[in-house]
């Protein structure tokens, strides 16, 4: 290192240890605040091994470019030293809340963005759109060019933060249960079934004799099955299911190359292995039907995301041969596939996405299956609006679960009576208090409802079918835990035993075994607890809506938790289609708890914590109901001295970045920082095309705006993109879409960025806190569910946590 490198050293560690001193000169900009983190890298022309040095000061090392690196306390510096002249900016990460998000002068610029005004007219009035031509096919390679612009420009502003994102990612693969052999040993018969974890998150699935040799036997390889079909080795293998027989397995794969493109392979297990011998293409649910059938379902047309038909094939025969079962014509409707829980009936399901369900049943008798005569469903209950229900067979007679009339009720008719008609007199054996019941079994003697308690947590309630007179009873279950899911019978030898697993965003799934009898919950044998859960608190509280509606919150954080405002805080939010904020395990959210934070959940009105009408408060003409609940949960958590605004980020996905940019526009005061993924951000636009996947169905969500003009003005007032106006909005908003996308499309999230920065230029509104961080990143593979692949996942999360971090002004640790 040359004499003229040291001493520029030592005039930067002088500044820094001198804090009231500015160093400056024709050459140079320095500024100073109070600091916390030291960076600084110089750049010279000598070219010198890599190698690190210490000294009182701190750290730096040289690289085979000429960087040096120096980390301690204060400032981030950058200098380039050329004919012994220094060339100095630095930018500090101040310990000031929100000092840090800001962009300077000499980093590199937004993309150049390219007006072109247009328009529409709906219901008589005008509706403006300077960057539709974002969505219009003859101006597709100016779009790829401003979305190579926008990702290069995300790459260079995160990528200072580039050690922090590997540390993140580190702790998140540690994390993964994914590469865990924490699954029960399920029993068939005389064999038992388990899977074992593999290289770069693939899985064996072995089976054994209980009562023979128990030798273990292969049955199945997900690298060898991608492999011997031609898959990209980051494809999914998915819902692997048993033929009733044993003779047969099959598992569904999603190729990555195509999202949401499911292929099933069926797979004949031998005594001596297994062969491949079916592939049936473009399906979305299976089930195995008697000992040589199989049904599923597939959309109508490739380019659908709509399942409409039900097909049966016979194993062994080509799929051209296959028979149509029932086909779905009115396109708000789904079809799907569930087995009765005794394997003798397959519940074929015709739904809305919240509204409406009707299930028809498909005899799985072998005398019936196996032929390829016609097979006609036999209906269980005709549609009917707002109705919703669910059917489960024992001993030849029907058990429906149905919200007909106030609450859940469960009924018991006669197989031979269906379909049943409600206004005849059905036998009613009892009605659920709980809004929320999130499954549905007989087991033995008994009805068993799983059900969410916002005050109580997770329990089962437990009717006898033998005496109907007897009072239900309720196990809890615990409140620590968020989502509970039915699982097989692990035994059908023993009747009697309901099996469950119960999970949290800080806790892989556990896996239970119910005994109605003695009332018993025990947990399956070969699983451990994850030690770190026990540093972590779920803590419940509701918050007071704008209407007066109170709205839960599920909060996670470390058990010393200080109520000092100086908590930064992670708000999740989705509230829409009647389905729940995800709360299962997360691996990536542990490094942000870990770090202090603290995460809030809030289950807002559109969504299905407290039941259909907590959904049916929050869809259509109710939407808004959605962002005041949001915004009211925010504003609680503030006033509760959780956290503070400069602390605070906003997280969503899908509908949720719909609910997280809403409060954007409404209340930018509120956040820090946001972060949307795949977010629904020009509603309106999408709604008011039919031809694009799913909108037809959505109108059941978000109203017809085209045919209804109530619901276009309801739409226009709330839809994030059109609702960008010249305000102070959050600093800092990091937008994450693909191009391979069919549920949200990409030119959404793409255009609202572009009109977020256009405002942001427009803005007479000065940011106390520096130029914003506006980044948006445009994958061209993936889908609307993002990479398969657990380390890309986690990558990217990495990237997203390493923005809230430089985005809040937090010092990454």
């Amino acid at each position: 290192m040359s004499n003229v490198t040291r001493q520029i050293i030592g005039i930067i560690c002088k500044a820094y240890w001198n804090s009231s001193k500015v160093l400056a000169s024709s050459t140079s900009i320095i500024q100073h605040r109070a600091c916390h983190l030291l960076t600084c890298k110089i750049y010279h022309q000598q070219k010198q091994p890599h190698r690190q040095i210490c000294d009182d000061v701190g750290k730096y090392q040289t690289n085979w470019n000429g960087g040096i690196y120096i980390s301690g306390l204060g400032v981030s510096s950058w200098m380039r030293i050329k004919d012994h002249t220094c060339y100095t900016r630095c930018c500090y990460h101040s310990g000031r809340l929100g000092d840090a998000g800001a962009i300077d002068d000499g980093e590199p610029k937004p993309p150049h963005l390219q007006i072109r005004k247009s328009g529409r007219t709906i219901h008589g009035k005008d509706i403006e759109d300077e960057f539709q031509w974002m969505q219009e096919g003859e101006y597709s390679d100016k779009l790829q060019d401003y979305i190579e612009q926008e990702n290069r420009f995300t790459r260079k502003a995160l990528s200072s933060s580039s050690c922090f994102q590997k540390k993140l990612l580190a702790e998140m693969r540690l994390l993964d249960t994914r590469q865990q052999p924490i699954d029960p040993f399920y029993l068939r018969s005389s064999y038992g079934y388990w899977r074992e974890p593999q290289h770069g998150g693939s899985f064996l699935y072995l089976r054994r004799s209980i009562c023979g040799d128990h030798k273990r036997q292969i049955i199945l390889s997900t690298t060898d099955l991608l492999r011997r079909h031609n898959y990209p080795q980051d494809s999914a293998v998915t819902d692997i299911k048993l033929s009733r027989c044993q003779q047969y397995a099959a598992c569904m794969v999603e190729d990555s190359a195509s999202p949401e493109t499911y292929n099933t392979h069926i797979i004949r297990i031998r005594d001596d292995g297994y062969e491949y011998t079916d592939v049936i293409l473009g399906t979305v649910r299976f089930e195995f039907g008697s000992y040589n059938t199989v049904f599923y379902t597939k959309p109508s047309s490739t380019d659908s995301l709509r399942a409409s038909q039900v097909w049966k094939h016979e194993i062994g025969e080509q799929s051209q041969d296959d028979y149509l079962v029932y086909n779905e014509k009115d396109e708000r409707f789904f079809v799907d596939l569930y087995p009765t829980s005794d394997g003798y009936y397959i519940c074929l399901t015709s739904s809305t996405m919240q509204t409406m369900t009707e299930v028809w049943l498909i005899d799985t008798d072998p005398s019936v299956a196996e032929t390829n005569e016609v097979i006609t469903p036999r209906l269980v209950w005709p549609r009917q609006d707002g109705l919703e229900y669910y059917v489960e067979h024992h001993n030849g007679m029907l058990y429906i679960l149905a919200n007909f009339g106030d609450g859940w009720q469960v009924y018991k008719v006669p197989l031979n009576g269906s379909p049943c008609n409600p206004t005849l007199e059905m036998d009613g054996l009892f009605s659920t208090k709980f809004d929320k019941v999130g499954g549905f079994e007989i087991v033995g003697d008994s009805c068993i409802l799983s059900v969410l308690s916002w005050d109580e947590g997770i329990k089962l309630v437990l009717k006898s079918l033998t005496d109907p007179g007897k009072a239900e009873q309720e196990i809890k279950l615990g409140s620590e835990f968020c989502t509970i899911n039915h699982i097989p019978n692990t035994d059908i030898n023993n009747s009697d035993g309901f099996h469950f697993s119960l999970s949290s965003p800080i806790q892989p799934p556990i896996f239970y075994s119910f005994q109605p009898s003695t009332l018993s919950v025990a947990k399956l044998p070969g699983q451990e607890e994850m030690s770190g859960v026990k540093k972590f608190d779920c803590t419940r509280i509701k918050c007071l809506s704008m209407d007066g509606t109170h709205v839960p919150i599920t909060l996670f954080h470390k058990k010393e938790l200080t109520l000092d405002e100086n908590n930064p805080l992670l708000v999740c939010g989705y509230g829409a289609y009647g389905l729940d904020v995800e709360m299962g395990y997360s691996p990536e959210m542990i490094p942000l708890l870990e770090r202090g934070w603290i995460i809030a959940y809030c289950h807002i009105r559109g969504g299905g914590e407290l039941g259909r009408r907590w959904a049916q408060d929050g869809r259509q003409l109710n939407k808004p109901h959605t962002f005041e609940d949001f915004e009211s949960c925010i504003s609680h958590l503030h006033e509760a001295k959780y956290s503070q605004p400069k602390l605070t980020a906003a997280y969503g996905i899908s509908a949720g970045g719909l609910t997280v940019a809403a409060l954007c526009n409404r209340a930018p005061h509120l956040i820090q920082a946001a972060i949307l993924k795949m977010p629904f951000v020009d509603v309106l636009t999408t709604m008011l095309d039919p031809t694009i996947p799913l909108t037809v169905q959505d109108y059941d969500e978000y109203g017809d705006p085209k045919e209804d003009e109530a619901m276009y003005e309801t739409i226009k007032k709330y839809c994030p993109y059109y609702n960008i106006k010249d305000q102070d909005y959050p600093p800092s908003v990091y937008v994450t879409t693909s191009m391979t996308d069919k549920r949200v499309p990409s030119y959404g999230p793409i255009k609202y960025i572009a009109k977020l920065r256009r405002s942001k230029q427009r803005s007479s509104h000065s940011h106390k806190n520096g130029k914003p961080l506006i980044l948006l990143e445009v994958g061209q593979e993936g889908g609307h569910f993002g990479s398969l692949d657990s380390d890309v996942q986690f990558n990217q999360t990495a990237k997203e946590w390493a923005f809230l971090y430089q985005a809040i002004g937090l010092p990454p640790r």
